[in-house]
């Protein structure tokens, strides 16, 4: 298949007729768009795109420029180019004989497929891949986004319902794969409940993208999780308790080796730095910050990766003093894998004698649960330090504790004072 985009001189009157007087004349146009297969060609249409031809390159069909709206223009045709490409594909699939008058029928959605399932998920991911090219979402979101895929065609396996068409889907289908992940993939409940929200997604997406007529579990109700957010973090007397630890005392005293101690002591070192700075692991380890000195103090700033939003903290003493062990400089702090950094936690934990399950969310959660509950911080500006939208998902992160209400409450003696 050869898809051509090329100019179409306009054949109004007043181009006509300034194209006569002058055949020197920069006519205007349209782009138009043609298929061709086996030698044969069919049209289309126009695109939707107009310029003058001089601003029109046939050679790598695309328009001259790097102004806003020919970039927008490029980009049409690109995505264009793309669907064209992708529809070719779905066609060899159910069609033994692939014309170009058939893939323009599906192109212009005259004819429409009749997707399975697994052609679905593909196609989703499709788009998906293109969101991650383009900065909207992260690699991250949708490696996730595939493990959920992964155990939705497993579960239909299980059931013999991969020949089942999406548009026979219904409210049975989805409690029945909330069945599976809880009952058979041991799956805990907020971990079940993302999956079905996933599935939502997945249908109303593949609706918005034409490729269903309507979406058969729009209304199916998936409730909540019914789980409270884990807010579990360290209290100031264990952060301390291991901010102090001395593991080459251990290694001293024969109770673990001199390389556990150092690589024991590296890991400690990040976990409190995030404590302090409220950073996510992936942040972190990509240094996607940078220090800032201010005579308000010493500042961490940077951008979430998965949202984009900036963050921004002032950084206290146990942080300022990690920093500078390490030269002060931000390349130089302790950097390892989410997974290697958790085990060595674990058993950070166990030697410093702290009941907690540590993990790099849980110095997150720290954070948060410090500047609200400790600095009495406005709940806002929590956010701000976490680079959340907003203060709705602190929830997630910590809760209000009965000290911050001590401390933010009046006695009602001294409301009379002022009465």
């Amino acid at each position: 298949m050869y898809i051509l985009f090329w100019f179409r001189k306009s054949e109004a009157k007043t181009e006509v007729t300034r194209r006569k007087e002058n055949p020197d004349y920069d006519t205007l146009g349209n782009i138009a768009c043609r298929v061709t297969i086996d030698g044969e060609a069919v049209e289309i249409g126009n695109v939707h795109i107009e310029c003058r031809k001089s601003n029109w390159d046939p050679e790598n069909q695309r328009l001259k420029g790097s102004s806003n709206e020919v970039k927008k223009h490029n980009k049409r045709i690109n995505e264009l180019k793309v669907q064209i490409e992708r529809t070719f594909d779905l066609v060899q699939i159910e069609f033994e004989h692939v014309t170009a008058m058939l893939v323009k029928e599906f192109v212009t959605q005259k004819r429409l497929f009749r997707f399975s399932t697994q052609q679905l998920i593909t196609e989703y991911f499709k788009d998906r891949a293109t969101q991650v090219t383009d900065k909207k979402i992260t690699q991250a979101t949708v490696d996730v986004e595939e493990n959920y895929s992964k155990n939705l065609i497993r579960y239909l396996e299980k059931e013999k319902l991969t020949s089942r068409l999406p548009r026979s889907f219904d409210e049975t289908i989805v409690s029945g794969f909330r069945t599976y992940l809880l009952d058979v993939a041991k799956f805990a409940p907020s971990h079940s409940h993302k999956h079905i929200v996933w599935l939502k997604m997945l249908f109303k997406h593949s609706l918005k993208k034409k490729r269903l007529k309507f979406n058969p579990i729009e209304d199916c109700e998936i409730g909540t999780d019914n789980t409270k957010p884990d807010t579990t973090h360290l209290t100031v007397e264990q952060l301390s308790k291991l901010a102090r630890f001395d593991f080459f005392d251990l290694a001293k005293r024969g109770f673990i080796a001199q390389q556990t101690a150092e690589k024991c002591d590296l890991e400690r070192d990040a976990f409190v730095f995030n404590c302090f700075s409220g950073m996510h692991h992936i942040e972190y380890t990509n240094k996607l910050f940078q220090i800032e000195n201010c005579k308000e103090g010493v500042f961490l700033k940077g951008s979430r990766q998965k949202t984009g939003e900036e963050f921004m903290v002032k950084l206290l003493e146990p942080a300022l003093m990690i920093l500078n062990k390490y030269g002060g400089e931000i390349q130089n702090l302790p950097i390892k894998s989410n997974q290697k950094r958790n085990d060595t936690l674990k058993q950070i934990a166990v030697l410093v004698g702290i009941p907690v399950v540590l993990s790099t969310k849980i110095a997150r959660k720290t954070f948060t649960d410090i500047a609200l509950n400790e600095l009495m911080m406005e709940t806002k500006d929590v956010a701000t330090c976490l680079g959340l939208k907003n203060d709705r998902y602190l929830k997630h992160y910590a809760r209000i504790r009965e000290k911050r209400l001590a401390a933010k409450m009046m006695s009602w003696n001294d409301i009379l004072k002022f009465a």
